[in-house]
Protein backbone atom coordinates (compact mmCIF):
# COMPACT_ATOMS: atom_id res chain seq x y z
CA UNK A 1 0.00 0.00 0.00
CA UNK A 2 1.76 3.46 -0.62
CA UNK A 3 -0.15 6.63 -0.46
CA UNK A 4 1.64 9.96 -1.06
CA UNK A 5 1.23 13.84 -1.32
CA UNK A 6 -2.02 13.27 1.03
CA UNK A 7 -2.96 15.27 4.37
CA UNK A 8 -4.25 12.38 6.99
CA UNK A 9 -5.72 12.99 10.26
CA UNK A 10 -5.08 9.65 11.57
CA UNK A 11 -2.91 6.76 10.72
CA UNK A 12 -3.52 3.60 13.13
CA UNK A 13 -3.42 -0.37 13.80
CA UNK A 14 -6.54 -1.08 11.48
CA UNK A 15 -5.27 1.08 8.52
CA UNK A 16 -1.89 -1.13 8.54
CA UNK A 17 -3.80 -4.31 8.59
CA UNK A 18 -3.45 -6.97 5.91
CA UNK A 19 -0.72 -5.16 4.17
CA UNK A 20 3.03 -6.13 3.94
CA UNK A 21 4.36 -2.89 3.45
CA UNK A 22 2.99 0.26 4.05
CA UNK A 23 4.34 3.53 2.72
CA UNK A 24 3.65 6.91 3.41
CA UNK A 25 5.53 9.54 1.29
CA UNK A 26 4.91 13.23 0.71
CA UNK A 27 2.35 13.52 3.45
CA UNK A 28 1.13 15.49 6.25
CA UNK A 29 -0.16 13.44 9.16
CA UNK A 30 -1.85 14.75 12.06
CA UNK A 31 -1.73 11.57 14.15
CA UNK A 32 0.00 7.99 13.72
CA UNK A 33 -1.55 6.40 16.80
CA UNK A 34 0.71 3.06 17.31
CA UNK A 35 0.21 3.09 21.07
CA UNK A 36 0.56 -1.00 22.22
CA UNK A 37 0.62 -2.03 18.49
CA UNK A 38 2.61 -5.54 19.76
CA UNK A 39 3.71 -7.53 16.72
CA UNK A 40 2.99 -4.76 13.69
CA UNK A 41 3.54 -7.01 10.68
CA UNK A 42 3.24 -4.23 8.02
CA UNK A 43 6.72 -3.26 7.24
CA UNK A 44 6.58 0.64 8.01
CA UNK A 45 8.12 3.42 5.66
CA UNK A 46 7.05 6.91 6.03
CA UNK A 47 9.18 9.06 4.19
CA UNK A 48 9.24 12.90 3.70
CA UNK A 49 6.37 13.46 5.86
CA UNK A 50 5.24 16.01 8.73
CA UNK A 51 4.40 14.28 11.45
CA UNK A 52 2.57 16.43 14.20
CA UNK A 53 1.88 13.69 16.54
CA UNK A 54 3.62 10.04 16.47
CA UNK A 55 2.84 7.55 19.27
CA UNK A 56 4.33 4.36 19.13
CA UNK A 57 4.50 3.77 23.11
CA UNK A 58 5.17 -0.31 23.11
CA UNK A 59 4.99 -0.78 19.58
CA UNK A 60 7.08 -3.75 17.88
CA UNK A 61 8.31 -2.85 14.72
CA UNK A 62 8.56 -6.98 13.94
CA UNK A 63 9.27 -6.35 9.90
CA UNK A 64 11.44 -2.82 10.35
CA UNK A 65 10.56 0.80 10.12
CA UNK A 66 12.06 3.33 7.65
CA UNK A 67 11.74 7.12 9.05
CA UNK A 68 13.59 8.79 6.43
CA UNK A 69 13.57 12.65 6.05
CA UNK A 70 10.58 13.67 8.04
CA UNK A 71 9.58 16.16 10.39
CA UNK A 72 8.10 15.18 13.74
CA UNK A 73 6.93 17.92 16.04
CA UNK A 74 5.94 15.70 19.04
CA UNK A 75 7.89 14.28 22.31
CA UNK A 76 7.58 10.61 21.30
CA UNK A 77 7.62 7.99 24.36
CA UNK A 78 8.79 4.76 22.91
CA UNK A 79 8.68 2.10 25.97
CA UNK A 80 9.06 -1.52 25.59
CA UNK A 81 9.96 -1.24 21.76
CA UNK A 82 12.18 -2.93 19.44
CA UNK A 83 11.42 -6.40 19.34
CA UNK A 84 12.46 -5.97 15.51
CA UNK A 85 13.18 -9.01 13.43
CA UNK A 86 14.40 -6.42 10.46
CA UNK A 87 15.71 -3.31 10.96
CA UNK A 88 14.70 -0.10 12.03
CA UNK A 89 16.32 2.41 9.94
CA UNK A 90 15.54 6.42 11.05
CA UNK A 91 17.78 8.57 8.63
CA UNK A 92 17.31 12.10 7.68
CA UNK A 93 14.78 13.40 10.67
CA UNK A 94 14.18 16.43 12.29
CA UNK A 95 12.51 15.87 15.58
CA UNK A 96 11.21 18.57 17.60
CA UNK A 97 11.15 17.14 20.57
CA UNK A 98 12.53 14.80 23.43
CA UNK A 99 12.72 11.47 21.43
CA UNK A 100 12.35 8.86 24.70
CA UNK A 101 13.32 5.78 24.41
CA UNK A 102 13.15 3.47 27.40
CA UNK A 103 13.76 -0.69 27.91
CA UNK A 104 13.76 -1.16 24.29
CA UNK A 105 15.20 -4.31 22.76
CA UNK A 106 15.87 -4.33 19.74
CA UNK A 107 16.91 -7.92 18.14
CA UNK A 108 17.79 -6.50 14.95
CA UNK A 109 20.39 -3.56 13.91
CA UNK A 110 18.92 -0.15 14.64
CA UNK A 111 20.58 2.32 12.41
CA UNK A 112 19.99 6.49 13.62
CA UNK A 113 21.95 8.62 11.08
CA UNK A 114 21.99 12.13 9.94
CA UNK A 115 19.15 13.41 12.03
CA UNK A 116 18.67 16.40 14.06
CA UNK A 117 17.23 15.59 17.62
CA UNK A 118 16.65 19.39 18.91
CA UNK A 119 15.67 18.32 22.51
CA UNK A 120 18.09 15.00 22.39
CA UNK A 121 17.08 11.60 22.97
CA UNK A 122 18.32 8.69 25.21
CA UNK A 123 18.40 6.07 22.75
CA UNK A 124 22.63 5.40 23.64
CA UNK A 125 22.22 6.98 27.83
CA UNK A 126 20.89 5.74 30.39
CA UNK A 127 23.75 3.12 30.93
CA UNK A 128 23.69 0.77 33.55
CA UNK A 129 20.43 1.41 34.82
CA UNK A 130 17.65 -1.57 34.36
CA UNK A 131 15.80 -0.01 31.73
CA UNK A 132 18.60 0.78 29.23
CA UNK A 133 17.92 -0.15 26.24
CA UNK A 134 19.87 -3.30 24.71
CA UNK A 135 20.97 -3.95 20.84
CA UNK A 136 21.22 -7.88 20.13
CA UNK A 137 23.04 -7.03 16.46
CA UNK A 138 24.41 -4.02 17.35
CA UNK A 139 23.96 0.15 16.22
CA UNK A 140 24.66 2.23 14.05
CA UNK A 141 24.75 5.86 15.44
CA UNK A 142 26.19 8.79 12.31
CA UNK A 143 26.12 12.33 11.65
CA UNK A 144 23.73 12.85 14.40
CA UNK A 145 23.30 16.43 15.60
CA UNK A 146 21.90 16.83 19.22
CA UNK A 147 22.27 14.45 22.16
CA UNK A 148 21.87 10.80 21.19
CA UNK A 149 23.26 9.75 24.79
CA UNK A 150 21.81 11.51 27.54
CA UNK A 151 20.96 9.71 30.87
CA UNK A 152 17.80 10.70 31.53
CA UNK A 153 13.89 9.35 31.05
CA UNK A 154 11.10 12.04 30.24
CA UNK A 155 8.01 11.07 30.73
CA UNK A 156 5.09 13.06 29.80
Amino acid sequence: MVKENQNLELLNQEDLKGHETFNLINCIVNKIDLIGVFELNAYLILENCIINNLQIHSCWFTNGLLLKNCIIKNYIDYQMGGHNVSPIVIEGNVFMEFFNFFDCQFENRIEVVNNVFIKGTNLLGNKGEGFENSFAEGWLAENNVGNIDLNEVEVR
